[in-house]
């Protein structure tokens, strides 16, 4: 199968690639010797690796079946030109979700005098990358053999997507190093209504249409990666292409979303109707509440009880396959959702409408654009892009935004990537767009306390206590969801012993790890030895607890995209630390307040108290009025406030001894 379809991308590629000499029967494509002699990269001049070419060949399983599977064979040749190149070339980590399978994966490294070195078994492994949303992200990693200076190295390795079929599907051009020239090849769907388009975001490929059926569609020199911190979404900065079919040319905007809410609330209606089942648990989940807030928030809680997350780690493969299987065949009803209790978190919202409406609250399905995906406007007439399912419930005559799927968040939030984003209200008459508001940064606060001693060698101890709500409590919560307790607090240690290796925790304790209505609450007792440096008569030490060991957050002198921040927070610090025996302040310059200006604030405060404990009060409060982007033109401005932010965080406080050690020694009784 593998020849086979390297076959058709020979045939298929014009010019250089149609070009080239026939595969050898392993199925790799022949290397050329202006490869093997190639000394400099094409594409970027410092680049230490290149790409000379990407190809992605896609087939599905049928044309248009919802649950048939999407297989994408990937093929991507390397050029190493110095050791920078080589440490990258050395490991190769392919990500792929939760939903997707890799299989088929193989590679090769090839030196400048024809030697072959293949990627053996055992330099494959697999292993959890990072953790995106609710999913994980999984990734394949190839350790290839003999990669120095000047050999070329070579993967492949089979892509299969579950469901779905080649309309709505996403071509990516960028990799982690620049590449000569990325192919993607793909046959527009038969028998299904529309014509296939390419609609390229941040990019202008190339697209040509063969005899024997197949496109492709490609793009050339395309420059390296490189993330910056808060930037915008990746869909939004990385050159990529939407391949979509459509029946009709030059819809009118309005017209198309009214059809859209329209045919969403026909599509949901059926699905809506209450049972005796659900409309006992509706009763029984809002007694007790009385406002429509009030139930809401209860509806939400008695879902998220009674109902699992089909991607979530209670679930099963088997049951997960089973549920999966029925979600491609047809919209459950929300009875046969509360019945399974394993659900999409589409479906959950599905559930929370029907309990809603049964409920006596005016509910209705609503389709939310997401942040973390292309940042949406009306003008993008396409469903695609608002690929959430949330409730919207009428709330004093207003339009509220609820997600039951949103587990890790109070009932009363949705995620930070629907914030500021439209919303399509789902109704038979007049859908329209509403949009939920930027929360504000006292939704998402982390207080944090410390209560220390410090002694005259520098060992500081004592316990710390820390808050966290909103969106700072959903992000740790996120990261150690399904963690066991014992595996929470050793990551509290791991996260510590990163800044203080030397640190000795005990009695750490987690409150509310998985009661998203409440304050997440971490505390432990810390002894650290040298946390004050002694030099002469002198000890000088960081008070500022909390931000020791923290980076600047930019540091590049320029800027390529526009500062996106996820969300508004607040932080608040309390820090007292008992003055060793003997010693007093010789140097407790207070940095203070500073003006950061219309999105926040920066309070520091520093005393002493009795003669005896220094006391410091910082509050750091940013994205106030919503103001959470900034175009890439403001950088500067904004690098220049965190970067005294950085500054004042890290002031440094000097003590002098005034009463020589032995004369202590002398006075102890």
């Amino acid at each position: 199968m593998k020849s086979i379809l390297f076959s058709l991308i020979l045939s298929l590629t014009t010019s250089g690639l149609a070009q080239a000499a026939s595969k050898s029967d392993s199925g790799w494509l022949p290397v050329s010797d202006a490869e093997v002699a190639m000394k400099t990269p094409q594409v970027e001049k410092d680049a230490g690796v290149e790409a000379l070419f990407w190809y992605v060949h896609i087939l599905d399983g049928g044309d248009g079946g919802s649950g048939r599977e999407r297989t994408l064979d990937h093929y991507v040749r390397l050029k190493v030109f110095d050791e920078k190149g080589k440490s990258k070339a050395a490991t190769i980590q392919i990500p792929y979700l939760n939903r997707e399978s890799v299989s088929s994966v193989e590679g090769r490294t090839i030196k400048p005098d024809g030697t072959i070195l293949d990627l053996k078994k055992d330099g494959i492994f697999e292993r959890d990358q990072v953790r995106l949303k609710r999913f994980r992200i999984k990734a394949v990693s190839l350790a290839m053999p003999g990669v120095e200076p000047g050999v070329i190295v070579e993967y492949r390795w089979r892509e299969i997507r579950k469901g779905g079929a080649a309309y709505n599907l996403r071509l990516e051009f960028q990799l982690d190093y620049p590449v000569q020239k990325v192919t993607y090849f793909v046959r527009p769907l038969r028998n299904i209504v529309g014509v296939m388009q390419v609609r390229p975001f941040n990019c202008h490929p190339l697209r040509a249409i063969s005899a024997d059926g197949f496109d492709s569609i490609g793009l050339e020199n395309v420059p390296a990666f490189r993330a910056e911190p808060m930037m915008p979404s990746e869909p939004n900065v990385r050159p990529w292409a939407l391949i979509g079919y459509t029946a009709a040319f030059g819809i009118d905007q309005d017209q198309y979303w009214s059809e859209t809410g329209q045919n969403s609330y026909r599509q949901f209606k059926s699905a809506l109707k209450a049972n005796n089942a659900l409309k006992t648990a509706t009763a029984q989940a809002i007694q007790g509440a009385s406002s429509d807030n009030e139930k809401a928030a209860a509806l939400i809680r008695n879902i998220r009880a009674n109902v699992r997350d089909v991607d979530g780690n209670q679930v099963s493969e088997a049951e997960r396959m089973k549920i999966l299987k029925d979600v491609l065949r047809r919209v459950r009803p929300a009875a046969d959702i509360l019945k399974s209790g394993i659900a999409s978190t589409g479906e959950m919202n599905l559930l929370l409408a029907a309990m809603a409406s049964t409920a006596g609250l005016e509910a209705r399905p609503a389709l939310v654009a997401d942040r973390e995906n292309v940042i949406f406007a009306p003008k993008l007439a396409d469903r695609s892009f608002l690929p959430n399912l949330d409730v919207a419930i009428n709330i004093a005559g207003k339009w509220k935004l609820f997600d039951a799927g949103a587990r890790l968040l109070p009932a009363s939030m949705v995620s930070w990537r629907e914030e500021g984003m439209p919303a399509l209200l789902s109704d038979p008459k007049s859908p329209m767009f509403i949009e939920s508001p930027i929360s504000p940064p006292d939704a998402s606060r982390v207080a944090r306390s410390g209560e220390f001693r410090l002694t005259g060698d520098g060992e500081l101890e004592g316990d710390v206590h820390i808050c966290y709500t909103g969106y700072l409590a959903y992000a740790r919560r996120s990261d150690t969801d399904g963690d066991t307790d014992a595996r929470t607090l050793e990551k509290l240690k791991e996260e510590l012993n990163a800044v203080f290796p030397e640190a000795e925790v005990s009695d750490e304790k987690v409150e509310n790890a998985t009661n998203p209505e409440k304050a997440l609450k971490l505390a432990y007792h810390v002894k650290l030895a040298g946390f004050a440096q002694r030099t002469g008569k002198r000890l000088l030490f960081k008070p500022l607890f909390f931000q020791i060991g923290a980076n600047p957050l930019f540091s590049a002198s320029e800027r390529r995209f526009d500062i996106v921040f996820p969300y508004a927070w607040n932080e608040s610090d309390y820090i007292s630390i008992e003055l060793p025996t003997g010693f007093k302040l010789d140097n407790a310059e207070n940095p203070g307040p500073f003006n950061v200006g219309k999105p926040g604030s920066y309070n520091l405060k520093m005393s002493i108290v009795n003669g005896a404990e220094f006391v410091c009060i910082r509050n750091f409060v940013f994205g106030d009025h919503g103001i959470i982007g900034f175009p890439k033109q403001q950088y500067l401005a904004v690098k220049n406030v965190f970067d005294e932010v950085h500054r004042r965080d890290n002031v440094t406080i000097s003590l002098k001894q005034i009463v020589p050690a032995e004369k202590l020694l002398d006075e102890k009784p």
